[in-house]
């Protein structure tokens, strides 16, 4: 079986859609009851561990320029 990188780079943008879907879709539901959204735990973790958070970016960015780069 022999993976492209076409097909790891389209099974990430799936997934981080449906991420993005599922932190909207709860944002949505938790403002109309009124109670906080799921997205303000997520800004307070990455201000409050700032290094982990450029740790993951760079990751991303490392996996992502391995893909493309030619």
């Amino acid at each position: 079986m022999h993976v492209s990188p076409g097909a790891i780079l389209s099974l990430l943008a799936t997934i981080f859609a449906g991420v993005v879907f599922i932190l909207m879709l709860n944002e949505t539901i938790s403002l109309g009851k009124g109670q906080a959204p799921l997205t303000n735990l997520i800004r307070s973790l990455v201000r409050a561990y700032p290094r982990l958070s450029y740790i993951v970016a760079v990751g991303i960015g490392m996996l992502l320029g391995h893909l493309f780069w030619p």
